[in-house]
C-alpha cells in the first residue's frame, strides 16, 4: 500500500469529503474504508492478492482444505491449549 498516501489523515478526510458529496446512498464506514484501502494500493499488490484467492479456490476444487473446527482443535492439543468453550 503507499503508505504515504494510506497513512496521511488530510488525504483520507479529503476521500470522506468526495464520497460525501457524491450524493445519493452514503457507503457504511466498513465499506468507505475498504474503498480507501483498495484505492491506495498498488496494481502489483491487487494482482498479488488475487493470485492468493485463486490458489485459495484451487485448494477448495482439490479438496486440500478442513473445517476450522477440526484445525482448531489439533492444533489446540499439539500445543496444550484448552479448547474453545
Amino acid at each position: 500500500m503507499a503508505t504515504d498516501r494510506a497513512n496521511d489523515l488530510q488525504a483520507f478526510k479529503s476521500f470522506i469529503d468526495q464520497q460525501l458529496e457524491q450524493g445519493g446512498s452514503l457507503p457504511t464506514l466498513e465499506q468507505a474504508l475498504a474503498r480507501w484501502e483498495y484505492e491506495n494500493t498498488s496494481e502489483e499488490e491487487r494482482e498479488e492478492t488475487r493470485a492468493a484467492i485463486r490458489r485459495g479456490l484451487a485448494d477448495l476444487d482439490a479438496g486440500r482444505v478442513r473445517p476450522f473446527e477440526e484445525f482448531d482443535r489439533e492444533f489446540r492439543a499439539k500445543h496444550g491449549m484448552a479448547p474453545r468453550g
